[in-house]
C-alpha cells in the first residue's frame, strides 16, 4: 500500500474527539461572526438551491471579508470550508446534527493531514486552501452522512482527483480566493454525496495525483487540525497580524518624536503587501502605521503621516512571524514577534483579542453567538443556531 493510501485508510476511520473542545468552541464563534459581517454578493439564488448550493454561498460569505481562520503550518483557510459543508447538511436532516462535533474534527483532521501530505512543492503551485479543502469538506460531508469507513474513503479520492485551485487567486488579493473554498466546499458534498467509481492508482502512476498535483508525498502522518487552526484576530491581512502586534507593543513603550520605522517580514511575503492592490487591507505600511498610533493592535485606523515613516524589508524571518526597528529622537529600539497572534488561544489575552474582532464583526449579536458555538460543543439544544443558518439562507440575495 503506498503512503498516499495509508493516509487515506487512516483518514476514512472514527476521529477521536478530545475532552476538551475550547478550540473548536472558539473557532466556530469566529465562523459565526464572520458571517454575520460577510458581505451579501448577488449569488444569484446560489443559497437557496439545494445543500450544495447553499454550502458554496456559505463558505464565500465566510470568507469574503478575509477574516475566516488559517493553519499557520500550511497557510491554508479550513473553516470557511468545513463548517460550510456542515451547517446545509445540519438544515437538510435535522437527524444528521448529531454528527457535527465529529464531522467538524473529522474536516479540520483531512485538510491538514493532506495539506502537510502533499507538501511545500504542491503548495507553491496551487492554492492549498482549494485542494485540501476539497479533502477537509469530503471528509466533514462523509462523518455527516454517517457513511463507512470504505464509503468515506471512496469520497476522499473522488475529491482528490479532481482539487483543483490556482495559486493567483490568493495573491491577487482581489476577492477570488473566496470562490475556491467555495469550488472546494461543492466538490467536497458532491465527493461524499455520491456512490461514484474513484480511480485505482490515485498517487504513483503516470500521470498520478504526486506528478500532476506537483506533490512530494511526505509520511502518512494524521495531523490535529483543529489544534493547528488559528484566528485572525486584527483588522488587516492574516501576514500583516505579527507586525501589527510587534508594532503596537514597541509603540507603547516607546519615547521620543517617531523617525523611522523598518518592519521585517519572509521574503516571499513582502511583495504581496506592498499595496499594489487590495488596498490598505493588504498595505503593510497602512497597517503598522495604525498601530503605533493606536498602541492596541484591535484599533487601526488609517495614519496616513506615519505611513510616510515606515520601511519594509523582506528578510529571513518565519512566515507569519516579524520584527519592527523603531528609531525616535532617544534613540532605537526593536520588537520580534516569532509565532501569528491567534496561535495560543489557550491564552486570556489572545481570547480578548478574538472577542474584540467578533464584537466589532457581529456587534448586538455577539453574545448571542459566544453562547451557540458553547451549546454546539456541549451537544445542547442549539434552536438560535439553526435560526441564524435560516435568516442568512433568507437574506441571501
Amino acid at each position: 500500500m503506498s503512503a498516499g493510501d495509508d493516509l487515506l485508510v487512516k483518514l476514512s476511520q472514527p476521529v477521536k474527539i478530545p475532552a476538551n473542545l475550547n478550540r473548536l468552541e472558539l473557532l466556530l464563534n469566529d465562523y459565526l461572526a464572520s458571517l454575520i459581517d460577510g458581505n451579501v454578493l448577488d449569488e444569484r439564488g446560489l443559497a437557496q438551491d439545494g445543500s450544495i448550493g447553499f454550502g458554496a454561498y456559505l463558505s464565500m460569505l465566510a470568507s469574503s471579508k478575509d477574516r475566516d481562520d488559517v493553519d499557520w503550518t500550511l497557510g491554508a483557510h479550513f473553516g470557511a470550508i468545513v463548517w460550510s459543508t456542515i451547517f446545509p447538511l445540519c438544515m437538510k436532516n435535522p437527524a444528521l446534527r448529531k454528527n457535527a462535533i465529529h464531522a467538524a474534527f473529522s474536516g479540520y483532521q483531512a485538510g491538514a493531514s493532506i495539506g502537510k501530505f502533499l507538501g511545500v512543492s504542491h503548495r507553491m503551485k496551487w492554492h492549498v486552501t482549494a485542494t485540501a479543502g476539497a479533502i477537509a469538506s469530503a471528509s466533514a460531508a462523509s462523518v455527516m452522512l454517517g457513511l463507512t469507513p470504505a464509503q468515506h474513503q471512496n469520497s476522499l479520492r473522488l475529491a482528490i482527483t479532481n482539487m483543483a485551485g490556482s495559486a493567483k487567486a490568493p495573491r491577487e488579493r482581489e476577492g477570488a480566493a473566496a470562490f475556491n473554498r467555495a469550488a472546494a466546499t461543492t466538490l467536497g458534498l458532491v465527493s461524499a454525496m455520491s456512490d461514484a467509481r474513484s480511480i485505482d492508482e490515485l498517487w504513483d502512476e503516470s500521470r498520478g495525483v504526486l506528478e500532476l498535483y506537483s506533490a512530494t508525498g511526505e509520511d502518512a502522518i494524521v495531523s490535529d487540525g483543529v489544534a493547528t487552526a488559528s484566528i485572525r484576530p486584527f483588522a488587516t491581512n492574516g501576514f500583516s497580524q505579527a507586525a501589527v502586534l510587534a508594532t503596537s507593543r514597541l509603540s507603547a513603550r516607546s519615547q521620543g518624536e517617531l523617525k523611522s520605522i523598518e518592519v521585517h517580514i519572509a521574503q516571499g511575503i513582502a511583495p504581496i503587501l506592498d499595496g499594489s492592490r487590495g488596498g490598505s487591507w493588504w498595505t503593510l505600511k497602512s497597517a503598522v502605521a495604525s498601530a503605533w498610533v493606536s498602541k492596541d493592535p484591535t484599533q487601526l485606523s488609517l495614519s496616513p503621516e506615519i505611513e510616510k515613516l515606515v520601511t519594509v524589508v523582506a528578510s529571513d524571518i518565519g512566515m507569519g512571524a516579524a520584527k519592527i526597528v523603531a528609531k525616535t529622537s532617544q534613540g532605537e529600539d526593536s520588537y520580534e514577534q516569532l509565532s501569528p497572534p491567534g496561535v495560543a488561544l489557550d491564552l486570556p489575552e489572545e481570547q480578548a483579542w478574538a472577542r474584540a474582532k467578533w464584537s466589532a464583526m457581529a456587534g448586538s449579536r455577539t453574545e448571542e453567538i459566544s453562547h451557540i458555538a458553547k451549546d454546539f460543543v456541549s451537544n445542547k439544544p442549539n434552536e438560535k443556531l439553526w435560526k441564524l443558518i435560516d435568516e442568512i439562507v433568507k437574506s441571501a440575495h
